[in-house]
């Protein structure tokens, strides 16, 4: 299917703004992750999110550092799969450095940010904060 891997072509990975119609960055090593996850739930993950452009990172207001900028990080999720689900998944990957659960949207972002940046989240309500044990186990992510 796709010219990048498997299951996955450059348009996956395409931001989605108007300006710069199409531009991509992708590391190859988050394919590969994707990849993987494939396999595991034997379907496609469905990518929400993935590279942001110059114009589209100051749209969104975000830090020009992001690594969706970078093209080091998608947000996804899998049909039939629930978000808590694949997150525990996606936690047991090694390289999978950043490591956000959104459950209002039912979906996982995930980055390959260098080891020694992990972090992981979770955004409620429009708004970011750290994965406590609490909310791991609020959510079913223990």
């Amino acid at each position: 299917m796709g010219n990048l891997s498997e299951n996955f072509n450059h348009k996956d990975f395409a931001c989605k703004c108007p300006v710069c119609r199409g531009e991509y960055r992708i590391h190859l090593g988050l394919v590969g992750l994707l990849e993987d996850i494939a396999v595991h739930f034997k379907k496609r993950p469905k990518i929400l999110a993935a590279f942001y452009c110059e114009a589209y990172t100051e749209k969104l207001n975000r830090d020009k550092l992001s690594y969706h900028s970078k093209g080091k990080a998608v947000n996804i999720a899998l049909d039939g799969v629930s978000g808590a689900e694949l997150f525990k998944y996606v936690e047991t990957l090694p390289g999978v450095n950043g490591l956000g659960f959104y459950p209002e949207e039912n979906a996982v972002h995930l980055d390959t940010r260098p080891v020694e940046k992990k972090d992981s989240w979770i955004k409620e309500k429009g708004k970011y904060s750290p994965l406590t044990a609490d909310k791991r186990a609020q959510y079913g992510l223990s």
